[in-house]
Parts: structure tokens; C-alpha cells; sequence
């Protein structure tokens, strides 16, 4: 059965970026491809000075925004990807996240124009991954390129690793390589999760090694409640221990993937956004546990969106309901 991804399309360069890399990870998974567009008619607060539209105002509006979408359907097509298009009047992000509920992945651009975005990340790219009923890529304005801020994160190495590699930056700063591989996101002692199944199967889908990056919490403590050597020693060993189970429990149903992880201690939004100027692909969770999220997004997610340089998938990953007291 082919599956349908959703593609947010507003005319801007961004929006661009997310229908190639959508065109491409179609043809990867025969999957069929549906432009989304919405355009909204600005109103006026009638004062003294009436301001009158012409009729067919709205008329035109639309037939601007199909046009525009229908450009964008010939450039599916070519790359002969089945395309359907659907244009809608109203919110942009309540129009594709109404469109999430039959789609297997929605593909937007992290910033836009006119309905789609406008601010630091955009509200459809905020919007999408912590409502959409599908997991959602956000695409940076800058891919396919990918530059390198002008003070690039400085990351400590792993603290354990199966298999890391490091690179040197001009400044002389070794940080941890990702060239080639998918990275996920996981909890440190996590064995089993949603975002580690869809990790596993889009390092299938792409042919690429996954390396499952956790991350644990010691470094927030005050000075006053540092835990000893032994005690972090002990913590680390416990999260290698769930690491290589989550691993051994992948390989039995992803035979195929070379699954590599590494564990960092250090500020969870500096690792993976550092992450992202190697990776090929980030996947992430939309809600988690310990310093991952505790927002309906998430401050890690929200701010790993925001400077990623490289394709962010986030899964959504619903909170546990808490007990009920008796």
C-alpha cells in the first residue's frame, strides 16, 4: 500500500528545500506525495474610511495559491512521484494538521512565508510536530547546504561509546562525528520506545548506520549534590547496560542496521543540535522523559528545530497518563 506524505507549500525558498527532500524520500519508499497550501483573505475593521475589496477578491487569492501549487505538483511529477493537491482557506497549520490524520509524514520547511511562518522557527514547525497525527521532518532553511554557525557548539566527548568518532574544528575543539549516520535521540536508559523503532527503520529505509545518542542528567547538579565518582561510574555502566539491550533488541528485528550509540553527559540541547552538523538525519521525540521534554514540545525539541542544519523527523511520543491516587 502506498503511503502519503503531506508537504507544506507557501512560495518560499524554505518550503522549496522541504518538497526536494520530500521528492526524494518518496521515490525512496514509493510513497505518493499531497501538496497542502492555505491562504487566508486579510480582514478590515470598518472605520471612517471603508476599504471596499473587489469582489472577486477572494476568488483571486485562491486561484494565486493554486497556481502556485499546482507549479509545485509538475515538479512532483517529473520526478515521477504520484501528487495530489489540496488547497485550503484558513490556517496553515490547522490545515495540515488536519491532513496528518491520513498521512504517514508530513515534510515542512522550519521557516516560511505569509500563512506558514514568520517568526524565529515558524508556527507551522512549531505547530506540526506537537500536533500533527504523523511524524513530522522539518527541513532547515539552509539545507541542502549546511553552514556552520560562526561559534560552533563545543561538545565533550561521550563518556561511553560502542563506536565514536571525533572531528577536530578550527578552533582546535574535538567534538563527536556523525558524517554518515542517522542519529536518535534516546533516553539514556531506554530499552524499547517509539523513537527508537522509527530510527531503526529509517536507517533501513536509507541505508545508513544508526547511532542512538543519550544523554544523562549529572552535570545540571549543584556542586553541593555532585555524586561521587563511583556513584556517576555506576550510572554510566546502568546506561550502557540499557543501551546494549535497546541494540540487541533492534538487530533481532533490523538484522541489517549497524546501530552504534554513544552517552554524553552534558546539556542535552548543545549535544544534539551539535549533532546535527554532521548527521545526516535527527530524529527526535516530541515528548520524553528527564531533560529531553517536559513542554507539549518540548524546550529541547523546540530548540534543536530552531538551529538545526540538517533534516529534523520528530515522533510523536505521547506522556504517559499518571496514576490514579486511591
Amino acid at each position: 500500500m502506498s503511503h502519503t506524505i503531506i508537504v507544506g507549500v507557501d512560495g518560499s525558498a524554505n518550503s522549496q528545500c522541504a518538497l526536494q527532500w520530500a521528492i526524494k524520500h518518496a521515490q525512496l519508499t514509493s510513497s505518493e506525495i499531497r501538496l497542502v497550501a492555505a491562504y487566508t483573505v486579510p480582514g478590515v475593521n470598518m472605520t471612517q474610511a471603508d476599504i471596499v475589496y473587489p469582489a472577486d477578491f477572494d476568488a483571486e487569492v485562491k486561484r494565486s495559491v493554486q497556481k502556485l501549487v499546482d507549479d509545485n505538483a509538475r515538479t512532483v511529477t517529473d520526478a515521477s512521484v504520484p501528487v495530489s493537491t489540496v488547497v485550503f482557506p484558513g490556517d496553515a497549520s490547522g490545515a495540515l494538521v488536519d491532513n496528518s490524520k491520513n498521512a504517514d509524514l508530513a515534510v515542512i520547511g522550519a521557516r516560511g512565508r505569509g500563512g506558514f511562518a514568520g517568526r524565529l522557527l515558524g508556527s507551522v514547525a512549531l505547530a506540526m510536530p506537537a500536533h500533527g497525527h504523523c511524524p513530522t521532518v522539518v527541513i532547515p532553511s539552509t539545507w541542502p547546504q549546511r553552514p556552520m554557525p560562526e561559534r560552533p557548539l563545543p561538545i565533550d566527548l561521550p563518556v561511553r561509546s560502542s563506536d565514536a568518532q571525533t572531528t577536530t574544528a578550527e578552533s582546535g575543539d574535538r567534538r563527536p562525528d556523525f558524517t554518515g549516520e542517522i542519529v536518535a535521540a534516546i533516553d539514556p536508559f531506554e530499552t524499547d520506545g517509539p523513537v527508537l523503532r522509527e530510527a531503526a527503520l529509517q536507517a533501513r529505509i536509507y541505508g545508513l548506520p544508526l547511532h542512538l545518542v543519550g544523554i544523562t542528567a549529572a552535570h545540571v547538579l549543584s556542586p553541593e549534590w555532585m555524586p561521587s565518582e563511583t556513584h556517576l561510574e555506576k550510572m554510566y555502566d546502568e546506561a550502557v547496560t540499557s543501551r546494549e539491550e535497546a541494540v540487541q533488541s533492534l538487530q533481532e528485528e533490523f538484522p541489517d542496521v549497524d546501530v552504534r550509540w554513544s552517552i554524553f553527559d552534558a546539556p542535552a540541547t548543545e549535544v544534539l543540535i551539535s549533532a546535527t552538523y554532521t548527521a545526516e538525519l535527527m530524529i527526535i521525540g516530541s515528548r520524553g522523559r528527564g531533560g529531553f521534554v517536559s513542554t507539549i514540545l518540548g524546550s529541547t525539541s523546540q530548540a534543536v528545530l530552531s538551529h538545526a542544519v540538517c533534516p529534523t523527523r520528530v515522533v510523536r511520543v505521547l506522556r504517559r497518563k499518571a496514576a490514579k491516587k486511591r
